[in-house]
């Protein structure tokens, strides 16, 4: 799987030694990572089932280091760390089926469950609206909980997006057969096992059964108690989030940084990357008075050949789609390369963090009508993603601005941003409208996609939409912190330096549902099943397959100028 996403945009041969599938255990380095202990019941034991996809990150990295020792300089990146440095920050905590930042909820429909994020104060003041009613209680989230078991998952995130409100529906076929809503049949265990490649229980187990009883018994040790087994260690990937990529949100980064109060920045998910300018509608400039950049007189227009994002012959799911923008340059390199950072908050940053690692020179630009939301939270957060990068200050709405702006993303090697098409048409940075450098790469950062610029997408609420979440007593709970935003960064980097190996000159197209969807398709563990004992104030997973346990770590907080 991991091979076909490298070659969509490199030589085939590149990863010529196969990489290492879930090494010795996937579910135990879950486990170590930190991010297991941030997904479960506030009061129960943290789950196990997204471990399959956490198998894939652990391939992705090595491929990710095999590559920048090609191009540049090795990365060897502790996932773990990436995916909850900022939890670790923050000392957030597991929410079950609220965000650990709780700003966000999964709320059960009629027909499943949908995920919203109320982390700003227009999103608390659009509730009324997303229902139809004048007014609500004190509470919008008792209110919002009561109302939602009146619709559908996708009626209600419609509803919710139409008003700018981040939320997702979760996909029907995210569901595993032993973990079907409260209102679906009960599935005995042999149905969950034969997902997670565990050998069938002895006796059928109906999903809300106590989960004690759906665990084998191991040999007895002092005060464990098993709470968990792995029933569902993979959730395939929805058929629609599949048929959907190309996908993108309209980032409610849209809106001034100034509408987030402080601890929801700090605290919890965040939309998918906004330009670092002003790219609301409402502040952005006119587009007849800045139009796009015209093609030189007689100047070929830009190459336009979107790949496929989706492996006609395989099945396979790519976080990505690619589109020919300028010719490839052979032989080019990521050391001494220079990227321009124009995103925000997490998603690209953690991108050029990590390609400021291989060896490129990161310029990072900001408005100063707008910084960068992420210095309103803990500021080891944007140190740690930051460090070493050069720092600007552009004002976009004034001419030498935009002229400076232009300049930078014209002499760039590698151009991130994370912001509507509209906005970059009218400064004058739409990708398709201008002629690009010889080996070029632009990555396009969104939410749902460039083919869904107005969908509003958070870290949480996009992992849902592409159905990653974990599996409790047959419930699904969020996974991580804010996972579609670090999965997001780690593939973008991925896919840059792979097309930095390949000379360059595509647009990337990538989207935390698309990334968060490619992640939860990834193959169930071969081997299990696995458990989660209470050892006193701490959780173990053990896995017999292997004879080995491996105590459920809390996040760690990263170290400035550390290898993350």
């Amino acid at each position: 799987m991991l091979r076909d996403w490298v070659r969509s945009l490199c030589p085939p041969d590149v990863l010529s030694r196969p990489v290492e599938t879930q090494p010795e255990c996937a579910a135990l380095a879950w486990a170590a990572s930190g991010a297991m202990d941030l997904t479960g019941r506030p009061d129960g034991a943290p789950v196990i089932s997204p471990a399959a996809a956490y198998g894939l990150l652990l391939e992705a990295t090595e491929a990710l280091a095999r590559i920048t020792a090609q191009i540049g300089s090795e990365v060897r990146a502790d996932p773990g760390l990436l995916l909850a440095g900022r939890a670790g920050c923050l000392d957030l905590r597991r929410g079950g089926r609220e965000t650990v930042g709780r700003a966000g909820r999964l709320l059960r429909t009629s027909d499943g469950w949908c995920a919203i994020t109320l982390s700003r104060q227009d999103d608390i003041d659009s509730v009324p609206a997303i229902l139809g009613a004048d007014s609500v209680s004190d509470d919008p989230w008792a209110t919002l909980t009561r109302a939602a078991r009146e619709w559908t998952a996708t009626d209600l995130a419609d509803r919710a997006q139409l008003l700018g409100v981040p939320a997702a529906a979760l996909p029907s076929a995210a569901y595993p057969a032993a973990a079907l809503s409260a209102a679906g049949p009960p599935v005995d265990a042999h149905s969950a096992a034969a997902l997670s490649g565990a050998a069938p229980h002895a006796a059928a187990v109906p999903v809300d059964a106590d989960p004690v009883a759906a665990v084998p018994a191991i040999a007895p040790r002092a005060a464990a108690v098993p709470v968990d087994a792995d029933r569902a260690a993979v959730v395939p990937a929805a058929a629609d989030s599949v048929a959907a990529v190309p996908v993108e949100a309209g980032p409610a980064a849209a809106l001034p940084a100034a509408a987030h109060p402080a601890d929801a920045l700090a605290a919890d998910a965040h939309p998918a990357d906004a330009l670092a300018a002003d790219a609301h509608p409402a502040d952005a400039l006119a587009a007849d008075a800045h139009p796009a950049t015209r093609l030189p007189d007689g100047a070929a227009p830009p190459v336009a050949r979107p790949s496929a994002a989706m492996s006609a012959t395989s099945g396979i799911q790519f976080p990505w789609q690619t589109t020919r923008i300028a010719e490839p340059v052979l032989g080019a390199r990521l050391d001494g390369a220079v990227v321009v950072d124009l995103s925000s908050m997490w998603a690209g940053p953690l991108c050029a963090h990590l390609l400021g690692r291989a060896g490129a020179r990161v310029v990072k630009v900001e408005s100063p009508r707008r910084p960068d939301g992420a210095r309103r939270g803990d500021p080891r957060f944007f140190d740690w993603l930051h460090c070493g990068h050069e720092q600007i200050v552009v004002d976009f709405h004034t001419p030498a601005g935009q002229e400076t702006l232009r300049e930078l993303v014209s002499t760039a090697d590698v151009v991130i941003e994370a912001s509507r098409p509209r906005a970059l048409a009218q400064l004058g940075l739409a990708p398709g409208d201008r002629v690009h450098r010889d080996g070029q790469v632009w990555l396009s950062l969104t939410g749902y996609g460039r083919a869904e610029p107005m969908r509003v997408a958070f870290g949480d609420d996009a992992a849902v939409a592409g159905g990653l979440v974990g599996w409790d007593a047959g419930e699904p709970v969020f996974c991580g912190d804010a996972i579609a935003d670090p999965l997001t960064g780690i593939c973008a980097a991925l896919a840059v330096c792979c097309a930095v190996l390949g000379g360059g000159g595509q647009l990337i197209d990538l989207s935390m549902r698309g990334t968060a969807a490619a992640f939860a398709s990834a193959p169930a563990l071969t081997h299990g099943p696995h458990r989660v004992l209470a050892d006193g104030a701490d959780w173990v997973v053990e896995c017999p397959h292997y004879g080995r346990s491996q105590r459920v770590l809390r996040p760690r907080v990263p170290q400035l100028g550390g290898a993350a």
